[in-house]
């Protein structure tokens, strides 16, 4: 990520940024501004309208072009219908160019001698299309493996995945800190450093004090905004 990407919000006085340099925290104590904002950022990235303005450099940008948001810790899945369609694209695009391309036609010439052969044993004509890379993949039932020891390898394994099938530059998460200590938080930090990726935490509360590359806007349960972190980054 070479510039920041901010994030405006109408009652939010403090814009938001997401940056590979430190991780921006939103804290929204009260459960009805927590629920309201985890929904319209969520409706956002599934292509709807919202509350939030993401910008870059003053211009407005999709939030699904260049992120991800992970609503439920427990449940996300790369194997998901969106994740897989944007595999098969890149595993589609790679198998029509370079050195793969005699190795797909020497295939699909095999699939249709098979075929051809195959058509003699009934009796009645047939006909078919010749196999596309992505009817291919879906056949076989392409699709990750899941060999996770941890939470925050799962993350990792969606990060990198994403950066490589979507380009994405930066990810929400959602109370992520309520299920990984600050040692596994730390590796994740790094992680999305080295990548060059920034990340948005948005949380229902402060769990507990913050490590010193989190900055935090804190919305209290009476509507108050709170900043942490914000001299020292």
């Amino acid at each position: 990520m070479t510039e920041k990407i901010k994030i405006a919000h109408v009652n939010i006085e403090t814009p938001l940024y997401i940056s590979n340099e430190y991780v921006q925290l939103l804290i929204l104590e009260s459960p009805t501004e927590f629920y309201k904002a985890v929904n319209d950022l969520n409706g956002q990235f599934e292509g709807g309208a919202g509350a939030f303005v993401f910008s870059r450099c003053g211009e407005i940008v999709s939030a699904e072009k260049y992120g991800m948001m992970v609503c439920d810790l427990f449940h996300f899945d790369l194997n998901d219908k969106k994740v897989l369609n944007l595999l098969y694209k890149q595993l589609e695009r790679n198998a029509l160019e370079g050195e793969y391309l005699p190795a797909f036609y020497a295939m699909n010439g095999k699939t249709v001698e098979f075929l051809e052969k195959l058509f003699y044993s009934v009796p009645f004509a047939l006909t078919y299309d010749e196999p596309q890379p992505l009817e291919v993949f879906k056949a076989v039932g392409i699709k990750f493996e899941k060999v996770y020891e941890s939470l925050e390898e799962k993350i990792i394994c969606y990060i990198n995945a994403m950066i490589e099938l979507k380009k994405c530059e930066f990810f929400i998460f959602v109370n992520l800190k309520n299920v990984l200590n600050d040692e596994k938080l730390e590796l994740l930090y790094r992680h999305c450093q080295a990548e060059k990726v920034g990340l948005l935490l948005i949380e229902h509360y402060k769990v507990r004090p913050l490590l010193a590359c989190e900055k935090a806007v804190i919305i209290t349960e009476d509507l108050c905004e709170i900043l942490e972190n914000y001299e020292e980054l």
